[in-house]
């Protein structure tokens, strides 16, 4: 038996609030002090998968802005620099529905790539 099944804690799968969508969102974020620009590549209410050229360390505290949104989240886990974003508190829905509105025209608008370079035909 886990350490985190005697407390009752589920599976980090588990522990989503609500459905993500994807999206094609660039913004800015800060970590330790300094900014740095992310793309988010799916949203929910409650959290985000961003990806950075440098993404924060895992469990760290950051602001992110986008699209005039400002949100205070903690990074839930890494891979690469994919990353998942926690949010500090639920995003209103007005804000969720303006960021899933753009960020699913981005999307739609948007040529096939893999963050950076283009996906060959």
């Amino acid at each position: 038996m886990s350490i985190a099944s005697v407390l009752g804690l589920k599976r980090r799968s588990d522990l989503r609030q609500s459905e993500r969508s994807r999206v094609l969102l660039t913004g800015k974020m800060l970590v330790s002090g300094r900014p740095c620009q992310i793309h988010l590549l799916d949203l929910s209410r409650h959290g985000a998968l961003a990806h950075a050229s440098e993404p924060p360390a895992d469990g760290e505290i950051v602001w992110v802005v986008c699209r005039g949104v400002e949100l205070l989240a903690r990074t839930a886990w890494i891979r690469g620099n994919r990353f998942g974003l926690a949010f500090d508190s639920g995003l209103p829905a007005a804000k969720y529905e303006i960021l899933l509105k753009e960020g699913r025209r981005a999307l739609a608008s948007e040529t096939p790539t893999v963050i950076g370079r283009p996906v060959a035909a």
